[in-house]
């Protein structure tokens, strides 16, 4: 539960960094983006580890359709924090491409 618990507060802080870097367009806009949407990746990691642990250690007492609403919960979040991280990189990558083109 603590690994859970600290993926929220590390997805705080990448989507604190997602929204700084749309509101402050600055020099460091696209580092702040990238560095958000990796901050979300790692939330990913962290609750899919705690999702996983609690998995195995409960693996003797629950059926698959006795899980609770708690994982549930947690298993969906873990897949939201991955989406948003991968999306958020994605879009870094399309907006550097299409900055490069202006360039030439």
């Amino acid at each position: 539960l603590g690994m859970v618990s600290f993926a929220v507060v590390v997805a705080i802080f990448g989507l604190e960094l997602l929204m700084v870097s749309q509101v402050c367009d600055d020099a460091n806009a696209r580092r702040k983006w990238a560095m958000g949407s990796i901050l979300i990746l790692i939330s990913f990691l962290l609750s899919a580890t705690g999702v996983l642990s609690f998995s195995i250690l409960m693996k003797d007492h629950l059926t698959f359709t006795g899980f609770t609403l708690t994982y549930w919960c947690e298993f969906i979040a873990a897949f939201l924090f991955f989406l948003n991280g991968i999306s958020g990189l994605h879009i870094n990558s399309l907006t550097h491409l299409r900055s490069g083109v202006g360039k030439i």
